[in-house]
């Protein structure tokens, strides 16, 4: 009886180091394997923190040759530097994504601002006639041109931001295209708009595409005249020839026979309002 509890104790025993032998080799697989996989997401991060830093810093050299400074963004870089040397990738990649959302704002504001320098420096120089100094304004600078090429660029600036914030940015780079098509055909009161619509959608906004954006202009010219030195076709409230550059006759009111001007809404001697 003794030598068969004996034997069954033995077994058990042998029983039992065999399972913590088995367990204890799957334990340690396991465990290497996550350290594998551990190992290889810490070299993608490495990876891309190191990429980000590089084009962040390419990025600012050739602003720099361009007079774009920003000590933010330096500071940033230099803070990024420093966390991927010590093993924070993520911490670089915030701070490089910060550094390069700021570049690219100051690079769309510095473009800006020289579309409003162009304004300035015609303005000085034109005349001191009022209503020549607007209509010269007018024939240089068209409607919306300048908005609608400021939000193009802040809404490429978001684009760019989301793609490196992981989001889906495809509704939104589509609508920029689209935006850069209209500010290229000249329909630049679309392109405000559609661009508008890209920074909504790089930003995770929900943008109703649905919803039909303004069409291009008509290039009928019905109701208007043509030219009296070419002979081009004109639109109703055109102060110069689109061909030829010739100033025309000012519009009548036809109710009063009085003079008015292109952006006039009612005439300035009877009141009547004038056609649109």
């Amino acid at each position: 009886m003794a030598d068969d509890v004996t034997v069954a104790v033995v077994l058990l025993l042998v029983a039992l180091g065999i399972a913590t032998y088995l367990e204890t080799r799957y334990l340690r697989k396991k465990m290497k394997n996550r350290r594998v996989r551990t190992a290889k997401r810490d070299d993608e991060m490495q990876d891309n923190a190191h990429n980000a830093i590089i084009t962040t810093k390419a990025i600012m050299s050739s602003l720099d040759r361009q007079g774009i400074r920003s000590v933010e963004a330096d500071a940033w870089i230099q803070e990024a530097q420093t966390a991927n040397a010590r093993h924070n990738y993520r911490v670089a990649m915030d701070l490089t994504s910060k550094a390069k959302e700021r570049l690219l704002a100051l690079k769309a504001a510095q473009a800006s601002k020289g579309d409003l320098a162009k304004l300035d420096r015609l303005s000085v120089g034109a005349s001191t006639d009022e209503m020549t100094t607007k209509e010269m304004l007018q024939k240089e600078i068209p409607p919306n041109m300048i908005q609608s090429k400021f939000s193009i660029e802040v809404a490429g600036a978001a684009v760019e931001q989301g793609r490196v914030n992981g989001r889906d940015v495809s509704q939104a780079t589509e609508l920029l295209e689209t935006a850069k098509t209209r500010f290229d055909a000249k329909d630049y009161a679309a392109a405000l708009s559609i661009a508008q619509q890209s920074k909504r959608a790089a930003a995770g906004e929900h943008v109703d595409v649905s919803i039909p954006v303004p069409a291009p202009p008509a290039t009928s010219t019905s109701g208007g005249h043509s030219c009296s030195s070419c002979g081009a076709s004109l639109a109703a409230d055109d102060m110069f020839c689109r061909k030829c550059g010739k100033r025309l006759a000012a519009a009548a009111c036809g109710s009063c026979g009085a003079s008015l001007l292109s952006e006039d809404a009612f005439c300035p001697k009877c009141g009547t309002p004038v056609p649109r």
